[in-house]
């Protein structure tokens, strides 16, 4: 797809929302279409979501960059994401594109700073989708800041991710912090620990 064909591919999903209250149907009928994008495309829509000032567009333009990052393992793609962390204020547009992060593969070497300080943000749709786009990345620092916020948490959801995401990205460090919720009251809590503890340690090749 030439890249000056890119608006008016987001804008046929535009109209598309308009006459199809199915969610579901659009982001199918558009993920089938942005197949026809290639990783040569990842400039052009850097500059896309840079320009575009219809939150909408963007938010559907952050999904294409995270079907294209999933199916060319693209950092690139990664980064444009992380990129336009401070330019969203829109929290539903924001979480999405959080979503989109977490799909990713992220290398040591994409910096995911950006991401940190909504580990702690005040709205949970955007907090737990930052705690879900920390994972699948090979950062250290990803798993310290999951760490200090599992070990600050009271919220029996916040601590459910941060335990989902340590469970892909966690080192043998992070299992003392994950074992203290054995013994929780809440079920999905103490499950999700333990699976976390024996996904980290098979991961490790270390025997339970």
């Amino acid at each position: 797809m030439p890249a000056k064909h890119l608006p008016g591919f987001f804008e046929r999903w535009s109209r598309l929302d308009n006459y199809l209250r199915s969610t579901l149907f659009t982001f199918w009928h558009v993920g089938v279409e942005s197949q026809q994008l290639d990783r040569g495309m990842v400039d052009e829509l850097a500059q896309y979501v840079a320009g575009e000032t219809d939150k909408h567009k963007r938010g559907k333009a952050y999904f294409t960059i995270g079907k294209l990052g999933l199916r060319c393992r693209s950092i690139d793609c990664a980064r444009i994401l992380i990129e336009a962390i401070g330019r969203e204020k829109d929290k539903y547009v924001l979480s999405s594109l959080l979503d989109r992060l977490a799909d990713i593969e992220k290398p040591r070497e994409v910096d995911l700073s950006p991401v940190f300080p909504l580990l702690k943000d005040t709205k949970w749709l955007v907090r737990h989708a930052a705690i879900r786009a920390s994972g699948n990345s090979d950062s250290p620092e990803a798993e310290a800041e999951i760490i200090a916020v599992l070990n600050g948490a009271t919220d029996h959801y916040d601590i459910t991710y941060c335990i989902s995401t340590l469970s892909t990205i966690g080192s043998l460090s992070a299992i003392p912090h994950i074992e203290k919720h054995f013994s929780s009251r809440k079920q999905d809590v103490k499950l999700s620990a333990r699976y976390a503890v024996h996904a980290i340690m098979a991961r490790h090749g270390v025997r339970p």
